[in-house]
């Protein structure tokens, strides 16, 4: 069995084949490194208030602050879907909200 000429083209196709992948090149590495620092969290649940809220605090990260949250909920016939939006912050000053959030991780 004859072994496979490696050419110079060939190297230069696979190499070229292999940027091309997803996830192997980062248009800015430094970008992709960091983290924000506030954002917003949002649930839609059909159980409750309580479970909407719930997991949209699961979803912040930890230490975060919550700096305000709102519940809403839209009803059509005999069904109803409650959503919950936290937003937070990771700022040192970030001015919590005092509204009660249920359950939170201390609870």
């Amino acid at each position: 069995m004859r072994p496979i000429a490696v050419g110079p083209r060939l190297l230069a196709l696979c190499a070229a084949i292999a940027l091309l992948q997803p996830g192997l090149v980062q248009a800015d590495p430094t970008a992709a490194q960091k983290a924000p620092t506030r954002g917003t969290a949002e649930y839609s649940s059909t159980l409750s208030e309580v479970d909407s809220c719930n997991q949209a605090q699961s979803r912040i990260p930890p230490n975060a602050t919550v700096t305000a949250m709102r519940v809403s909920t839209a009803i059509r016939g005999e069904y109803g879907t409650f959503t919950c939006r936290v937003k937070w912050s990771l700022s040192p000053s970030a001015k919590p909200t005092y509204r009660p959030i249920l359950f939170s991780p201390s609870a």
